[in-house]
């Protein structure tokens, strides 16, 4: 299963606490509309039905099952400069 990195797992709680959405909430991983073996990174109130959750270091992710298979021996990493997040995904093969 997807494992998340402690600079992740601060990320995304920031950006849940400056959301308006409920603690609850988490950060949803789906495949991108545009870019095969690209991915959606976005914040959502609750899981989807079809939606594997995640929770570690404190944070939530929902992820898509479509591209559940793809992350399963990965990680979500987080590179913070300022107030720009970029996510990584490291380990295992390349999507």
């Amino acid at each position: 299963m997807l494992a998340i990195s402690p600079a992740a797992s601060e990320a995304i709680q920031d950006h849940v606490a400056a959301s308006d959405l409920p603690p609850s909430a988490g950060m949803r991983i789906s495949r991108h509309p545009q870019g095969q073996g690209t991915f959606e990174l976005s914040l959502a109130p609750e899981a989807g039905e079809a939606e594997a959750v995640v929770e570690e270091e404190g944070a939530t992710i929902f992820v898509d099952e479509e591209v559940a298979p793809l992350l399963e021996d990965k990680t979500l990493d987080a590179q913070i400069h300022g107030d720009q997040v970029t996510f990584t995904f490291v380990g295992g093969a390349s999507p």
